[in-house]
């Protein structure tokens, strides 16, 4: 999602939405001509020199730092819904940050840029007036490192809560260990005094990690510089099958076919998640937020990532191996925490819905996606 926030003039800002590109998936009936794999707080610490103690779990590495947090909750939707209420000892992020996570992380990376013709961003921003750019989640700093080696007169600041970024970036990079959930503080100030603001702020897949939308959302309201620009990018559970569409494979149907295991995985990531206090449908509600917040030029996109290679069209096809790849070690890496942590399930549960969903995934008659 795009959005921005107005200039002084108009005292507002920008955003933008989850988009509808690839909005039409076709299933392909045709053999593919592509192989395989060919084409396939709020005190900051530096994350050169933090000391580092993980949390190891279920054979996995995760974050220790600021976990077992409580944190407010305030419900995104303007309906008469019932809000998620946390558990008083909610990890802030539920997912590894070990090698094998972060080597899915970059490949991630890579599907984004696929899915938006090699874009690092879709907000109009200019280049002679982004001089404070801000990475929240950064994970491995792929998308920090990219931008700020295509603009060298920007400083980039991405932020996590595991330091595992490179040592090495470009100059212009920095990379800092918090928790974005807490109260947002860069005590960075111009001549007059004044604190600086970020020019474009961009955060992608946080849907598992965040609590509380509406008060981070206000944290990059607040944070913006006027006539600076949000980007959100999300990936939306339970996910759905194009056999079931009822918009013929439009990337936002919803085809849940409760027949497939992978599906019904889907769907106890987001049971679990919500068990934790976060809701992984938050980003159908960003638009009408993020204009109550006073957002304007607010751009929803309705992308898709198809979960195999069934689509039709070459990028369609390369993608979803792409994200077939990205799932071999996604889906444990996903619910694992959140199956055993929220839901209870033993390890033996946990390894059973994770085989079950792996059938379905390589099955090349069922036609999976996940909407974003």
């Amino acid at each position: 999602m795009l959005s921005d926030r107005p200039d002084a003039e108009q005292a507002e800002h920008h955003s933008s939405d989850e988009s509808l590109l690839g909005r039409h998936l076709e299933v392909d009936d045709a053999d593919s001509a592509l192989g395989d794999d060919e084409d396939a707080d709020s005190a900051f610490t530096s994350a050169a020199s933090k000391a580092v103690e993980w949390r190891f779990e279920n054979g996995r590495r995760y974050h220790a730092y600021d976990d077992g947090s409580a944190y407010p909750h305030t419900s995104l939707t303007h309906t008469n819904t019932t809000s998620l209420t946390p558990s008083p000892k909610t990890p802030a992020y539920n997912l590894p940050n070990d090698e094998l996570e972060q080597e899915r992380l970059d490949l991630q990376h890579v599907m984004w840029l696929m899915t938006h013709h090699n874009a690092l961003h879709l907000s109009p921003i200019s280049p002679q007036h982004t001089h404070r750019v801000l990475d929240v989640g950064t994970g491995t700093g792929a998308w920090a490192i990219a931008f700020a080696e295509r603009h060298p007169a920007a400083h980039v600041v991405g932020t996590d809560l595991s330091p595992v970024q490179p040592a090495f970036a470009p100059p212009n990079c920095e990379f800092l260990v918090d928790n974005a959930e807490r109260d947002w503080a860069f005590d960075e100030y111009d001549r007059g005094g004044s604190k600086k603001k970020f020019d474009f702020v961009h955060a992608r897949m946080l849907c598992m990690g965040v609590h509380d939308w509406p008060r981070f959302l206000r944290q990059c309201w607040d944070n913006l510089a006027p006539g600076g620009w949000l980007e959100l990018r999300e990936i939306t559970f339970p996910w759905a099958t194009v056999d079931d569409d009822d918009d013929d494979g439009g990337g936002g149907g919803a085809g849940n076919d409760s027949s497939s295991a992978l599906l019904r995985w889907s769907e106890d990531v987001r049971r679990g998640a919500a068990k934790a206090g976060i809701d992984t449908t938050a980003c159908r509600d960003f638009d009408a937020h993020l204009r109550a917040l006073g957002f304007v030029d607010v751009r929803k996109e309705r992308p898709a990532w198809p979960l195999g290679a069934w689509p039709r069209g070459r990028r369609e096809k390369l993608l979803g191996r792409y994200a077939l790849r990205n799932l071999e070690t996604g889906l444990e890496a996903i619910s694992t925490a959140v199956f055993s942590r929220y839901l209870g399930m033993s390890r033996e549960s946990i390894e059973l819905s994770l085989m079950e969903a792996r059938r379905d995934l390589h099955d090349p008659t069922m036609h999976h996606y996940a909407p974003l």
